[in-house]
């Protein structure tokens, strides 16, 4: 499918389920890099992609490619765009570069430079310059530096796609969208079984179970993406595409997805985004501690346990560990996957996993780890 070029932003131990998902949307993907999952087409693939990919963070459309030798080149490369075809003065703009190089003497001083040129070019033009919204702008610059691999593109989203607009109450220490869908997806949880957290917090990955199992669009509460303030964006196709997607979503009917959370505080958020979700009558929430666990035959469990790294000391929840594996072995055929810090996973299940999967909890290494109660 050849075309424009472009990339969806994707954290560690996700690149096969983006891969996947795009694949199913119909758009091969290219390539898989570090933190990106590259693909070819016209503007109805971003679209899709920003409509539809649970598991990735942004939609960017790459516009220059290219090797720099030095700091100074980087001004150059952004000056020579035409930046007139995408802004003007009145316009606002967002600046993000991803820099893993030492190449730059400093990534902040990379990033002005790029606005400066930017701007710079926009005088040379137009006569005038855009402003800087760190906030919400009109148009988001993305770039990054891989050692000597320079890009520029136009980021599709805005705000990051894991923002999805249900979570209306916040935990102390929140699990985001996207890393929840993809506990879900990567569990291969079928959702004709149950499904249970007994760990839910604000019941992100029970409500992410129930998008998945509806095929309601992750982008659905979402009003604003970056791509409508475009010179080019088809508003017809994206309403097209948009409506298309909400209209293959499932009734909920069936579905058995239920989250227990020892603070009554923290049940009480849960329970909201349950509702704004549109699920309160489908995911059943419970204030109850793990001791109390009580699982239907042929469960999934999918939970990131508290595990002492942002909210507390490692040792203070050594016995909500033991307890919810012991509840777990008197649940033989429970298909079953964690997420943690690795060594807190491997000493609270004490079993060898199946399966094994990196992933980064926002800046913390993680590790999902997946089990089948009562398989030797």
């Amino acid at each position: 499918m050849a075309g424009e070029r472009f990339y969806a932003t994707i954290g560690v131990g996700v690149e096969q389920l983006v891969s996947a998902e795009l694949e199913a949307l119909g758009i091969p993907v290219a390539r898989i890099e570090p933190g990106r999952a590259r693909f070819e087409g016209g503007l109805d693939a971003a679209y899709k992609a920003l409509i539809h990919l649970r598991c990735a963070s942004r939609v960017v459309r790459e516009l220059y490619f290219c090797e720099v030798a030095r700091e100074e080149d980087i001004y150059d490369v952004v000056y020579a765009i035409d930046w007139s075809r995408w802004l003007t003065p009145e316009m606002t703009i967002k600046v993000t570069f991803n820099v893993h190089t030492s190449l730059l003497r400093s990534p902040r001083f990379g990033m002005y430079r790029i606005k400066d040129a930017v701007c710079d070019r926009m005088v040379e033009l137009v006569g005038n310059r855009p402003s800087v919204n760190t906030e919400e702008a009109d148009l988001y610059i993305n770039c990054y530096l891989e050692n000597r691999r320079f890009s520029v593109g136009l980021d599709g989203a805005g705000a990051p796609l894991h923002m999805r607009g249900y979570r209306v109450a916040q935990h102390e220490s929140p699990l985001r969208e996207h890393l929840a869908a993809a506990m879900v997806l990567q569990s291969r949880w079928e959702p004709g079984a149950p499904l249970h957290d007994p760990f839910c917090g604000s019941a992100t990955i029970l409500t992410e179970a129930a998008l998945i199992a509806t095929k309601t669009p992750p982008s659905h509460w979402r009003q604003r993406f970056a791509c409508m303030s475009w010179a080019d964006f088809d508003d017809a196709m994206f309403a097209s595409l948009r409506a298309e997607a909400e209209a293959a979503v499932l009734p909920a009917d069936g579905l058995r997805i239920s989250g227990a959370d020892v603070s009554g505080k923290w049940l009480e958020a849960a329970r909201a985004n349950v509702a704004a979700a549109g699920f309160a009558d489908i995911i059943r929430l419970q204030e109850r501690d793990v001791a109390g666990m009580q699982l239907e035959p042929g469960s999934w469990v999918v939970t990131n346990p508290p595990y002492g790294v942002r909210v507390g000391d490692e040792a203070k929840y050594a016995p909500a560990w033991q307890a919810f594996k012991d509840r777990l072995m008197e649940h033989p055929g429970t298909s079953v996957a964690v997420l943690g810090a690795a060594e807190t996973v491997e000493k609270g299940i004490r079993l060898k996993p199946f399966k094994r999967n990196r992933m980064n909890n926002g800046s913390i290494p993680c590790v999902l780890a997946q089990y089948r109660i009562g398989e030797r």
